[in-house]
């Protein structure tokens, strides 16, 4: 009987930290380490394991966000979500193509006619005439259209907080711009993501 309890007890304390990747996340994260390059293959069951992606965390808010809607061998789609100003948070649809089993290209979709709205301060959404003049704005902001590809270096784990950390590099006309590098959380609790913050 205490022999029992003792594997109970061990079970309890152990079972919580076994578990706090799914079975494919945690043999990604296994057979990598710090510095070492994330195929595209990799990074696809990434995608499908997150609840959202973080891109430079600072204390749990966010200069834009990712969440996957959909993973194929071929590409992804994917809702961005960032702070356009200190009034408004707008969230679109895009679309990636995956390339070399090592980068996600930019498509060329046309994605501001996604473009979603919502107000800063209550969280209500914005349309009518306010969305249109808004997606005209994005529209004139947008500088001309390069197709870049990105891909993604393998930083670390966290199995307490259920996060991945990469770093995604930039590639314009195949070129890395290293200025462009950023670092990004993966959040595999959807409790956790939800919990993010779009930072202006």
């Amino acid at each position: 009987m205490k022999t029992m309890l003792a594997a109970m007890a061990i079970l309890l304390m152990t079972g919580p930290a076994a578990l706090a990747f799914d079975a494919d996340t945690q043999a990604i994260i296994d057979r990598h380490k710090a510095g070492k390059l994330v195929s595209m293959t990799d990074m696809a069951q990434l995608m499908r394991s997150s609840a959202q992606w973080c891109y430079i965390n600072q204390d749990h808010t966010c200069a834009w966000t990712d969440i996957y809607l959909e993973v194929t061998d071929t590409g992804a789609t994917f809702e961005i979500g960032n702070a356009w100003d200190a009034d408004t948070d707008i969230a679109f649809t895009d679309e990636g193509v995956f390339k070399d089993d090592r980068y996600i290209c930019e498509s060329g979709k046309d994605w501001v006619p996604s473009v979603r709205a919502t107000r800063r301060s209550d969280g209500s959404v914005i349309g009518g005439r306010m969305l249109w003049e808004l997606k005209a704005a994005i529209e004139a902001n947008r500088s001309a259209e390069t197709l870049d590809c990105f891909d993604y270096v393998y930083l670390g784990a966290n199995p307490d907080q259920e996060v991945v950390t990469l770093r995604q590099r930039q590639y314009t006309d195949g070129v890395h711009v290293e200025g462009n590098d950023v670092e990004v959380t993966l959040h595999m609790n959807s409790e956790d993501a939800a919990g993010l913050l779009w930072r202006w």
